[in-house]
C-alpha cells in the first residue's frame, strides 16, 4: 500500500530533529538505481556459478565412463552438448570394461549411468552381474584389430592357426578388447577354415595356459607396444588405432592382418541403468536423452572429423586416409553373443594353471600294436604333446603302474616328482628336462600286470597332499584295461574310498584316458566319476589336448 508525505513516518538526523520521509523524485530515483545495481549484482554472481548454466536452474547429473581411447572425442561432444542442455552436468571418467566390471562386484560402488566400453564382453559380464544394458547407439566408432609383430613379421593365414603357432601373446580377453577379438576371430572364420569350436577350444589351450601362467606370476597387463623389438617373434593382437600411436615411438612395429580378415573393436554407447527399450524411445531417461545428444555429435560434420583425426573409424567402416593402418583389409562378421560368453568363460577355465600327476599303465598288453605303433608308445607321444602345451609354471609328475612294480609290491612307482617344470632338477636341468626324458623310457619299462585299483587311491591321495589352490589339480591315468591284479582293491572298494576321502575344499579330478578300444570303460567311468572327473578314450595322440581342454571345462 502506498502512503502519501503526509502519513510518512519520522526519523532523527544526526542532531536529534526530526526528518520526514519525502517523496522526492531525486531520492526515489536513488533507491531504484540501487536497486536495479543489486539486482544486476546478484544475476552476475549467479552466472559464474559453476554449475552448469548457472544457479537459475535446477542441474541434473549424469555420470559416463568412456574407454580411455574414446575420452578425447567424448569431452568435445559433452561440451557441444552442454551448449544446448546448460542445465545437465555430465560427469565423465575413463575406465576399460575391466575397470567398469570390477564395480559389479562393490554393493558401495555406483555404476555409470551411460557406459562407451572397449570390448563385446561387456554385455556378458554385465548381465553376469545382475545388471542390465542397453545401447543407446550401436556404433559411435571403431578400429579394426590386426597382429603386431618385430620387422620380419608376416600375415598369417588364419586367426586358428595364429592360436595354434605359439607366437601369440595374449592380454586378458575379459578386460582388452584387442585380445578378446583375437579369442573370437576363430569362430569368426570357421567357414573359411573348416574348424569346429572343439577344435578351436583345443587350440585354445597352449595360449589360456601361458596367459595363467604370468598370471600366477602377477604379470597380466597388456603388452607394452613400445618393447617390440626387431627380434621380436610375438604376434600381439592390438587394434589400428594403437598401432597408429605406438609406431610414432617405434618404428619396429609391423601390424599384419590374417588372410581370411580382420574383427572390428567397435565403441557402442550404452544406457548401463535401463533394459527397456520403451523408456529409451520415450525419452523420459535422463541418460538416454544425454545419449542421443551425444550420438547426435559423433554423427555432425564436427564429430566425423574428430572422429578421424583420432584414427578411428566411424560407423561406415571406411579406411583411413591414405591406405593407413590395415587399408582395406576384409572384415570378419561378428559372432553371436553365445559365443562370446562361451568362449569368455572357457578362457577363464582353461586359463587356470595346471598340475597333472600322469600315471601310465606299463602293463604288458600296453605293447600291443595299434596301426604302426603300440599303445604305450600312443600314450608316450600323447603326454609329449601335452607337454608342448603347458608352460613352465605348470606342475608335472610322473608315475607308472603295473603288477608288483614298485617297492613292498606296490602297484606304482614314482619315476618323476610333481613338480613345476622349470624347477631346477641339478645336473639333469630343469623339472621339465626330467620329466621328458622319463616320458620317453616309458616303452622299456613295460611288462606285468594292470594294478589300476590300488594305484589310484594311492595317486589320488598324494595329488591331496600336494594341493595346492593355484592350480587345477588333478591325476591322469593312462591304460589301456582292466585291472587283473586279483591282490589289488575291488572296484567297490575303491569307489567307496574315492567317495571317503573326496574333499570339496580341495578338490582333485580323476581323469582316465582309455588307450585303445580294449580298455574297460565301464569300470574306469565309475572310477573318474567318483571324484568328479571323466572318462576318455584316445586313439590319436594329437586327440589329448582335445581331452584336456574337455577335462579342464568340465570343472
Amino acid at each position: 500500500m502506498s502512503q502519501d508525505d503526509s502519513t510518512a513516518p519520522e526519523t532523527a538526523d544526526n542532531s536529534g530533529a526530526a526528518v520526514r520521509r519525502s517523496g522526492n523524485p531525486l531520492v526515489l530515483g536513488g533507491l531504484a538505481l540501487v536497486l536495479v545495481l543489486a539486482f544486476i549484482t546478484f544475476f552476475a554472481m549467479r552466472g559464474n556459478s559453476d554449475t552448469p548454466g548457472g544457479a537459475d536452474c535446477v542441474s541434473e547429473q549424469v555420470t559416463l565412463t568412456t574407454a580411455p581411447v574414446m575420452e578425447d572425442l567424448v569431452r568435445e561432444a559433452v561440451k557441444d552438448v552442454n551448449a544446448d542442455e546448460p542445465c545437465i552436468d555430465i560427469q565423465v571418467s575413463t575406465g576399460s570394461v575391466k575397470d567398469v566390471v570390477a564395480l559389479l562386484s562393490d554393493p558401495d560402488a555406483q555404476l555409470p549411468e551411460i557406459w562407451i566400453p572397449d570390448s563385446p564382453t561387456w554385455k556378458g559380464q554385465l548381465t553376469a552381474a545382475g545388471w542390465t544394458g542397453s545401447p543407446i547407439a550401436e556404433v559411435l566408432a571403431q578400429t579394426p584389430v590386426g597382429l603386431i609383430g618385430g620387422p620380419a613379421a608376416k600375415a598369417p593365414a588364419s586367426w586358428a592357426g595364429v592360436l595354434d603357432g605359439g607366437s601369440l601373446a595374449m592380454a586378458d580377453p575379459s578386460a582388452e578388447g584387442a585380445s578378446a577379438l583375437a579369442l573370437l576371430a576363430p569362430y569368426a572364420e570357421m567357414k573359411k577354415t573348416g574348424e569346429t569350436a572343439a577344435t578351436i577350444e583345443q587350440k585354445t589351450v597352449p595360449v589360456a595356459q601361458t596367459y595363467g601362467e604370468r598370471a600366477v606370476a602377477g604379470s597380466t597387463n597388456e603388452t607394452d607396444l613400445s618393447t617390440i623389438s626387431a627380434s621380436s617373434t610375438q604376434l600381439v593382437p592390438a587394434t589400428e588405432q594403437a598401432y597408429l600411436a605406438a609406431r610414432r615411438s617405434n618404428d619396429q612395429l609391423t601390424l599384419v592382418a590374417p588372410d581370411t580378415g580382420v574383427p572390428m573393436l567397435q565403441f557402442p554407447m550404452i544406457d548401463v541403468n535401463r533394459g527397456n527399450k520403451d523408456i529409451l524411445a520415450s525419452g523420459g531417461d535422463i541418460s538416454a536423452r544425454v545419449g542421443r545428444a551425444l550420438t547426435r555429435w559423433f554423427t555432425s560434420g564436427a564429430g566425423v572429423e574428430a572422429i578421424a583425426a583420432a584414427e578411428l573409424r566411424g560407423p561406415d567402416g571406411a579406411p583411413l586416409p591414405n591406405d593407413i593402418g590395415l587399408g582395406d583389409a576384409r572384415v570378419l562378421n561378428t559372432v553371436p553373443q553365445k559365443t562370446t560368453d562361451d568362449a569368455l568363460r572357457q578362457w577363464r577355465v582353461l586359463s587356470v594353471p595346471s598340475s597333472i600327476l600322469a600315471v601310465v599303465d606299463l602293463s604288458g598288453s600296453m605293447k600291443t600294436a595299434i596301426g604302426d605303433t603300440t599303445r604305450i608308445q600312443l600314450a608316450v607321444t600323447a603326454s609329449q604333446v601335452a607337454l608342448d602345451a603347458f608352460p613352465a609354471q605348470a606342475r608335472i609328475g610322473i608315475w607308472g603302474f603295473s603288477k608288483n612294480r614298485g617297492e613292498g609290491g606296490a602297484s606304482y612307482e614314482e619315476y618323476a616328482t610333481l613338480d613345476r617344470l622349470d624347477a631346477p632338477a641339478g645336473d639333469a636341468g630343469t623339472h621339465g628336462d626330467v620329466v621328458r626324458k622319463v616320458a620317453g623310457g616309458l616303452p622299456g619299462r613295460v611288462n606285468g600286470g594292470t594294478g589300476v585299483m590300488d594305484t589310484t587311491l594311492a595317486a589320488y591321495k598324494h595329488a591331496q597332499e600336494k594341493w595346492d589352490p593355484a592350480w587345477f589339480n588333478s591325476v591322469v591315468i593312462m591304460t589301456d584295461g582292466a585291472s587283473d591284479d586279483t591282490s589289488s582293491l575291488s572296484l567297490e572298494s575303491l569307489v567307496n574310498q574315492l567317495k571317503s576321502v573326496r574333499d570339496p575344499a580341495k578338490p582333485v579330478k580323476v581323469i582316465i584316458i582309455g588307450i585303445s578300444q580294449d580298455a574297460d570303460t565301464g569300470e574306469l567311468e565309475q572310477i573318474a566319476a567318483a571324484t568328479g572327473g571323466q572318462n576318455f578314450l584316445v586313439e590319436n595322440p594329437n586327440e589329448i589336448l582335445g581331452v584336456l581342454a574337455q577335462a579342464l571345462l568340465n570343472r
